[in-house]
């Protein structure tokens, strides 16, 4: 076994994801040492895990901008393409992060503990203690550390408070929240390329939009279809689907969500089947998708209603350009039910304040992505990939603008980290003027 010793940085990030890449990325370039930690062997998160390899929500903007413009100019399965291959993602990252001197990454570890320092007076995080094999660790000592794992996992080791599932509607006012709070998230959901085998020209063509989208093919009546304007186009006979979408009885829990693996399996089990008796291999992403596990109470909580009324507050850090897409299962067939045409899935423009990346309570700690500070209503608009990317690069700013000013995050002024933002190297929008 390795000999695994103690690692300091500025800025340790955890969690390789939509998020955590570009929170790494934006402390490096502000000035910071920065370690990136990924408890996977490859980097990349969503993609990599759940097959979520197309865009939802805008802007695309900072070092996501970056992503993109790689993405189609470089690793895209075929011209015009929306989503593109998950290796496609992890090529087009490890080319933006090789060019960061200042940060390291580190895969196959996972973050066990939480380094603590209470000096003065408040509970602060101090960095994460890494599990490299079964009783192998070692410390990464931080001024900084950023939650990025998407789960909380972080946060909740460090004693933030923690929130999980359906808020009440007197908790803060939400017009479409229950009457009583419950621990119902959002349903997961486990996506697939299928791809024409070779050989077999008989085969029929799934139904469905080519590979600009994917639509899950749920039956004779769902199946999708070619997008006309791309036939007579180099068809690579690719398509990317939602498998279908069940419930986990708590997101929290491995187990649980295995179980949730065995459930959305039985679900897609007829379709696989279809689509192999008609020519076309299945590629099952390696585990399926979570769309919400914990969230942290930080300064501000994001509500229905900051959404609703697009508020963009003072100290706004990060820009969202998505509706409410709050998806739950039915017990049968996976689809979603009324409660997301409700209070409607169309495009709504606010921003993301920084007091939503502050932990109640807890100092050298951010919070980045979709654990970040909201309701699980407006988790549902603020979880997309764009959105993430951009709390994350603006948390890794902010990182690492503390720790030149020697103060916690929380007492770092927000026009100061707005002007940062902005400016070179960082590029990132802050207006939709």
């Amino acid at each position: 076994m390795g000999d695994y010793a103690d690692l300091s940085a500025d800025v340790a990030v955890v969690g390789a994801g939509a998020s955590g890449i570009p929170a790494a990325i934006g402390a490096a370039r502000a000035g910071a040492k920065v370690i990136l930690l990924e408890e996977d062997p490859v980097i990349g998160g969503a993609p990599s895990d759940y097959y979520v390899c197309l865009f939802y929500g805008r802007p695309m903007t900072g070092v996501n901008a970056e992503l993109e413009r790689l993405l189609k100019s470089k690793y895209a399965p075929t011209p015009r393409a929306q989503f593109f291959l998950p290796s496609g993602y992890q090529h087009a990252w490890r080319e933006i992060l090789s060019a960061e001197p200042n940060l390291r990454v580190i895969t196959g570890a996972r973050a066990a503990r939480v380094l603590h320092t209470n000096d003065a007076g408040t509970p602060a995080v101090a960095g994460v203690t890494v599990e490299a094999a079964p009783g192998v660790t070692f410390d990464i000592n931080s001024k900084v550390t950023i939650d990025c794992t998407g789960s909380g996992i972080i946060s909740d080791l460090a004693g933030c408070t923690i929130m999980y599932g359906r808020d009440a509607k007197a908790d803060f006012g939400e017009p479409h929240a229950p009457d009583t709070a419950d621990d119902h998230v959002q349903a997961c959901t486990w996506m697939y390329f299928i791809q024409g085998l070779v050989g077999i020209t008989d085969k029929a063509r799934p139904r469905g939009v080519h590979v600009n989208v994917g639509i899950a093919p749920r039956g004779e009546d769902h199946l999708p279809q070619p997008h006309p304007i791309l036939e007579g186009e180099t068809d690579p006979e690719l398509y990317l689907h939602w498998g279908c979408a069940v419930e986990c009885r708590d997101t929290r829990d491995p187990v649980a969500l295995a179980e949730a693996h065995a459930k959305a399996y039985e679900v897609m089990a007829p379709d696989l089947q279809r689509l192999h008796e008609n020519g076309y291999t299945v590629h099952l992403a390696p585990r399926i998708g979570v769309r919400e596990c914990r969230r942290v109470r930080g300064e501000h909580v994001i509500t229905e209603n900051d959404i609703t009324d697009g508020a963009f507050p003072d100290d706004t850090i990060a820009l969202a350009d998505y509706g409410f897409d709050d998806w739950r299962s039915k017990a049968k067939g996976g689809r979603r039910d009324k409660h997301v045409e409700e209070f409607g899935a169309a495009t709504a423009r606010y921003g993301i304040p920084y007091r939503a990346l502050i932990p109640q309570g807890v100092d050298g700690l951010l919070v980045a992505g979709k654990c970040m500070s909201g309701t699980h209503i407006a988790q549902s608009s603020f979880r997309v990939m764009p959105i993430a990317g951009s709390t994350g690069q603006a948390a890794g700013v902010a990182a690492a603008l503390s720790v030149k000013h020697q103060q916690q995050p929380r007492a770092l002024d927000p026009e100061e980290l707005r002007k940062t933002l902005r400016a070179e190297p960082q590029h990132l929008q802050l207006s939709f003027d």
